[in-house]
Order: structure tokens, then sequence, then C-alpha cells
């Protein structure tokens, strides 16, 4: 879980947060739009989920797997 830190003021703010802190182009808006409904509450909860299209996997290049022939 993280929160949209309370020294963020501006909807543009938050949504450049969220948007670098890994979150879709949709939740971003979501987010955005309950934060601004909200201004005077607590920082808006996140439920940071992992998805499919979020997991990014880098593969070695085979090279690095090759033993060194001596």
């Amino acid at each position: 879980m993280s929160k949209i830190p309370s020294d963020i003021t501006t909807p543009d703010d938050a949504r450049h947060w969220l948007r670098v802190n890994g979150f879709s182009a949709e939740k971003t808006e979501a987010l955005v739009k309950e934060w601004a409904e909200n201004p005077t509450s607590d920082p808006v909860t996140i439920e940071e989920t992992e998805t499919e299209e979020d997991e990014v996997v880098e593969e070695a290049p085979a090279s690095l797997w090759k033993s060194k022939k001596k």
C-alpha cells in the first residue's frame, strides 16, 4: 500500500506522482478524482495490485550463462 504524499497539492502533481510510481492511466485518473474530491481528508490510501501487464521480466543474455572453458 502507498499514499499520495501530503505535500502534493494539485491534481496534476498527484497524477504525475501516480504515473511515476507505476499506476496505469485508468487507475491514476480514478485515484486523482477520488483525491480531488476529498482535499481536506487524509491522503488516499492506494492498494497496489500486481497484474501480468505490470510485471516486467528481463532475461539475462545467454552469454552470461555460458560457462568459461579453461
